[in-house]
């Protein structure tokens, strides 16, 4: 059966994203010039959500460029579709569309995007070909994803190892991959890419933005784990309560997931 996406396409989900952006999105930003983006360029963004990348690239293109967003969630491109329009941008464009045949033009882009994406798929090389097939000649392939390993907290948090160990399950069992990050690079690879270069990074703050992702990523997974009986819901009702009890600390220290960026380059 095909994975869904499981963190929700509501208010609370779109919030979520919110703060996800709040979190990466200088590392993005930084990601997105070490790929070379510059103004002109045609860019993809493939499961791109509420936008927020995809409103950043356009930015960086300016008037001369244009960026795509893909999302399979019309609820997703609507808000997209709105934030284009609060801020002007007439060189974006939000479209509803699937991961693997995305409705856009092959070998027309110059950089195609996407940001924990291919973590919530079964068939993540089978998405990855086919943001290649859209990248030009010489054209990059960007991707920003997760890897649930390696988060720190101090003082010692057993409520976030839960959190996290919650997480990995209920997207295992949904057809995803919750270590997806490390394999990357080696995906890229398979699909022909060359010039394959990573970094990794993970953002650590003893303000809110860090923390108040896991409790807000732990509600929207509420129903999935449920369901799952992976735990109950109040157990879980439970656990976003600690763990927004952590976020209002401002003693405590906590790291985010670490994200793996990989920028390479179609042949």
């Amino acid at each position: 059966m095909r994975a869904q996406y499981i963190l929700g396409t509501d208010s609370a989900a779109a919030q979520r994203l919110r703060v996800l952006d709040e979190v990466y999105h200088q590392t993005t930003v930084t990601l997105l010039e070490r790929a070379g983006l510059r103004e002109g360029w045609r860019c993809a963004d493939i499961g791109c959500g509420t936008g927020l990348v995809a409103l950043t690239m356009a930015k960086h293109v300016g008037p001369a460029g244009r960026v795509i967003g893909v999302d399979e969630a019309g609820t997703f491109v609507d808000v997209a579709r709105q934030s284009a329009a609060n801020r002007k941008l007439k060189n974006t464009e939000f479209v509803s569309g699937d991961a693997y045949l995305p409705p856009l033009p092959h070998a027309q882009f110059d950089l195609v995007y996407a940001r924990c994406l291919l973590s919530h798929l079964d068939e993540p090389l089978r998405a990855l070909h086919a943001m290649t097939a859209l990248a030009r000649p010489g054209g990059c392939v960007v991707i920003d994803d997760i890897d649930c390993g390696g988060v720190f907290a101090h003082p010692e948090t057993p409520v976030l190892m839960r959190h996290l160990d919650l997480y990995q399950r209920a997207v295992r069992l949904n057809g995803g991959d919750p270590l997806m990050g490390r394999k990357l690079p080696r995906l890229c690879r398979k699909t022909g890419l060359t010039d394959v270069r990573y970094e990794i990074v993970r953002p650590a703050e003893p303000t809110k933005a860090v923390k108040r992702l896991y409790p807000l990523t732990l509600a929207c997974l509420r129903p999935a784990i449920v369901e799952a009986k992976l735990a109950t819901a109040d157990e879980v009702d439970a656990l976003v309560a600690t763990l927004n009890a952590m976020a209002d600390d401002p003693t405590a220290t906590v790291s985010s997931c670490p994200m793996v960026q990989v920028w390479a380059r179609k042949s």
